[in-house]
């Protein structure tokens, strides 16, 4: 799946602007460089250039920084949130799928407790446990299941204009029947002689690691960057036929343009 949490949210993350009190508000325009697989699993590639939104707030209980977060508890070493990530539909054309209904555009969102265990001069290791409620955005929100996704995430922030902000994340995921039967089942309708009758079960679903950077550039225009790594070996659906890849790599590139901080 193409999610745009690291892409349209994460990626328009700027370092500090400078030192010092940051803006409340910053507003630009930049574009986007990605190639991802269609869905995670599978062969099939798509490359997209698309125009994005610079966005960031910085509020007491609404931020949009390393994402669109709402604040529920801040501490120093503890911070719980309630965020969510967008995905984007599947065409039909994708060899996999061939004959079967488009996947549609997915929101999921929910709470993430998040824990620093350990904490270094210029950057720190952190523990993140995201839960999110999936659904259908196309037509009616239809609900399509959850998915858990704890992982290892190690950050450097800029804590000022011109130095690089890093971020790595490492963990497993898991989800429910609901979400990996919407994904990976063929119900008998849209079973063929290459492409048996598959029920998918709830569980493990793989490994994600993704390595993430950004920098401001002069005082109006910022770069940053991803690399992602799913891995299926392992999980509950790998034997799916809708599965014909279990290692599979995104990446993608934005640049923007800061034209208004308040």
């Amino acid at each position: 799946m193409k999610r745009l949490p690291s892409l349209l949210l994460a990626l328009v993350c700027t370092p500090l602007a400078a030192a010092g009190e940051l803006p409340k508000l910053e507003l630009g325009a930049g574009l986007l460089g990605l190639s991802a697989p269609d869905y995670r699993g599978s062969r099939n590639d798509s490359s997209y250039l698309l125009p994005v939104p610079y966005v960031k707030y910085r509020g007491e209980r609404l931020r949009v920084d390393e994402g669109a977060q709402g604040i529920l508890l801040e501490q120093p070493d503890l911070l719980i949130t309630f965020s969510g990530n967008l995905t984007l539909p599947v065409d039909d054309d994708t060899p996999e799928r061939e004959g079967m209904d488009e996947l549609e555009a997915i929101i999921e969102f929910g709470p993430s407790i998040n824990y620093r265990f350990k904490k270094f001069d210029d950057s720190a290791w952190w523990l993140d446990l995201p839960l999110r409620f999936a659904y259908t955005i196309d037509g009616d929100l239809d609900q399509i299941g959850e998915v858990f996704q704890p992982r290892l995430s190690w950050r450097k922030p800029a804590r000022r204009l011109g130095e690089w902000k890093l971020r790595f994340n490492f963990g497993p995921l898991y989800a429910s029947s609901e979400y990996h039967e919407y994904f990976y089942s063929v119900g008998p309708e849209d079973a063929t002689a290459a492409r048996p009758q598959y029920d998918a079960d709830g569980g493990f679903s793989g490994w994600r690691g993704e390595f993430t950077w950004s920098k401001r550039f002069g005082s109006q225009y910022w770069f940053g960057g991803f690399l992602r790594y799913d891995g299926l070996h392992g999980a509950t659906i790998d034997d799916s036929p809708l599965v014909s890849e279990k290692d599979g790599w995104t990446a993608g590139a934005a640049v923007t343009w800061v034209f208004l901080e308040r």
